[in-house]
């Protein structure tokens, strides 16, 4: 797979969407582009969170971790999961993304 940066033009957008898509943007201190990517890349499961997730249990299975520091360290995995779903139900309910 190539690195290389692709362009697409996605056609039939009504002024609400483009609107909204401007005002989360602008919300985030972000370009309208870099919003947008975010958006469809989270809207199809492409997501850093699973690529730092699997950096981290790696690094952790090559360091040595205690019993209770492996214990902690999956609750906040967990919690940082529910949290991240919870978020994401809010948003797609106030229909924010």
């Amino acid at each position: 797979m190539s690195n290389t940066t692709l362009q697409i033009t996605i056609r039939g957008f009504d002024s609400a969407t483009k609107d909204a898509l401007m005002k989360k943007a602008k919300q985030q201190g972000v370009s309208l582009n870099q919003y947008a990517l975010k958006a469809l890349q989270h809207s199809v499961g492409i997501d850093d969170s699973e690529k730092r997730y699997q950096a981290m249990k790696q690094f952790f299975k090559a360091h040595h971790m205690d019993k209770d520091d492996k214990k902690a360290f999956d609750e906040a995995i967990a919690w940082s999961d529910k949290t991240s779903i919870e978020k994401q139900r809010r948003e797609e309910r106030y229909n924010l993304i």
